[in-house]
């Protein structure tokens, strides 16, 4: 139980983590759009 319940955690860090770094991207073209 303990090993899946490991897993579980590391999976939602991994989604957590995509979801973030999407944002930052997102962000970042947004910015780039607006000096131009």
């Amino acid at each position: 139980t303990i090993s899946t319940q490991k897993r579980s955690a590391y999976k939602k860090m991994d989604i957590t983590t995509d979801v973030e770094l999407i944002h930052l991207m997102l962000n970042e073209f947004y910015i780039s759009v607006d000096i131009t």
